[in-house]
């Protein structure tokens, strides 16, 4: 009876075992990667908008205040000095370059994220043709892929090298913001003695 009941058992198992379906490696790597960006889209929200803007705002006018300073040739600065201004001008490149990603990579991360799980549930059921009609064959699913998969990689690499540019962008601000400041008042100065000098 011992034996009845574990070959029954044993039946089972191998019964259990051939229905179960292993995973397409095809949807399972559509599938991460469309998690990825999603993880991804996280870093649009450190550092955050107002520390961003803030820093933003600091590089624009600063850098307009040495061009107003510098503008008539009467203010000389030295190498050093040179230095900070180029610190400042870098600072607002960077910030500005993060802010217009910033609006644009949402909706890219987006279209990217459903082409990928679209692709993906599109390969598990079966699907005979796509949206626009197209049949959906192993060259079609081979061609989207490579597109589809790129295309979410760029998305990736962009969400990481714009938060990248927001943390150096803010990182000259506060090693440049004390320098920039007292450089101003030093420019101030020599631009007030000029105009009394050519008076």
């Amino acid at each position: 009876m011992r034996n009845l009941q574990f070959a029954s058992a044993f039946g089972l198992l191998l019964l259990f075992g051939s229905c179960t379906t292993h995973p397409d490696p095809r949807v399972e790597a559509l599938t991460a990667l469309a998690d990825s960006i999603q993880t991804h889209q996280r870093l649009l929200e450190e550092p955050s908008d107002t520390r961003t803007a803030e820093a933003a705002t600091w590089a624009e006018n600063n850098l307009r205040e040495f061009e107003l300073l510098l503008d008539d040739g009467n203010v000389v600065v030295s190498k050093e000095e040179g230095r900070i201004i180029s610190d400042v001008s870098r600072a607002r490149r960077l910030l500005k370059d993060q802010g217009s990603r910033r609006t644009s990579l949402p909706k890219s991360a987006a279209r990217a994220m459903g082409q990928l799980r679209g692709l993906a549930q599109a390969i598990t059921s079966g699907a005979a043709k796509d949206a626009a009609g197209t049949p959906i064959d192993s060259a079609y699913i081979a061609r989207e892929m490579k597109a589809e998969l790129a295309i979410g990689r760029d998305v990736v690499r962009a969400l990481e090298e714009t938060q990248q540019l927001a943390e150096r962008g803010i990182e000259l601000w506060q090693k440049t913001a004390a320098h920039a400041d007292s450089l101003q008042t030093v420019c101030r100065s020599r631009l007030a003695k000029a105009i009394i000098e050519g008076e």
